[in-house]
């Protein structure tokens, strides 16, 4: 919570592949525990929510590294901020796969809710109530950021699109211009276009290990599961390439 610019560890490190000729968006999320390495280590291995210490740009590095690709842009936000774009949006409509409840902010039923700030990040940080713990609240995250490009594709929010930025304005960074957003936004308008989100999460084993951050302490990490990375690079490159599924 507070302000968006404090360097902190990155809890949630999503990369968005977008092809805006085919319409076509891959959501790819990186467990905050993978045992991956970044320039700032030398080579040591750490967590990937450590990287976010070292600011940003170790967290895009870690991420390049481990799928072997350029990451463009970056938007970073924490939890005021989530809150903020959220409402700003007048809420957003998600899928549940599961009955669950919050306490005390909401029970969410299992197919689509309506949610505003508050209820959507509860929704985005819940694992216990789920068998598979951290990958179904990987699936919820992806889950809040498809319905947020769906109600950002909207008309009645590209005419708005000004005065939402305008009520968002400190809520996240990103790399990305106001000229670059804007050309986005007369894109959508031009078009109307309805895009394809597909969601991926990689998968890897627990153990327990020293990193870079805490040398001569073992911490719990995930070992990556290479097979699903590379599963993933595959699907990252079907997204640029262009190529339907």
């Amino acid at each position: 919570y507070g302000g968006v610019s404090a360097r902190s560890r990155s809890d949630v490190n999503i990369l968005a592949i977008v092809n805006t000729e085919t319409k076509n968006v891959l959501l790819l999320s990186t467990p905050r525990d993978y045992y991956v390495s970044f320039n700032a280590t030398g080579g040591v291995r750490d967590k990937l929510t450590h990287a976010g210490i070292y600011g940003v740009d170790a967290s895009i590095d870690a991420l390049e590294q481990l799928y072997g690709i350029q990451v463009d842009y970056y938007l970073r936000l924490n939890f005021s901020g989530f809150i903020d774009i959220i409402d700003a949006l007048g809420g957003i409509e998600v899928y549940s796969d599961y009955d669950f409840t919050v306490t005390p902010i909401r029970t969410y039923q299992k197919g689509m809710n309506q949610l505003n700030g508050l209820e959507a990040l509860a929704f985005a940080r819940e694992r216990y109530s789920f068998p598979e713990g951290d990958f179904q609240r990987a699936k919820n995250q992806m889950e809040v950021i498809r319905a947020v490009i769906q109600k950002c594709a909207s008309s009645s929010m590209l005419m708005n699109y000004a005065s939402v930025m305008e009520a968002v304005a400190g809520s996240f960074e990103t790399s990305m211009s106001q000229e670059q957003i804007a050309s986005l936004v007369k894109m959508q308008l031009s078009d109307m276009a309805q895009w394809s989100v597909t969601s991926y999460t990689v998968d890897g084993h627990s153990m327990y290990a020293e990193t870079f951050s805490m040398p001569g302490t073992e911490l719990y990490v995930i070992e990556p599961d290479y097979a699903t990375v590379e599963t993933a690079k595959g699907m990252i490159q079907e997204i640029y390439g262009g190529r339907e599924e």
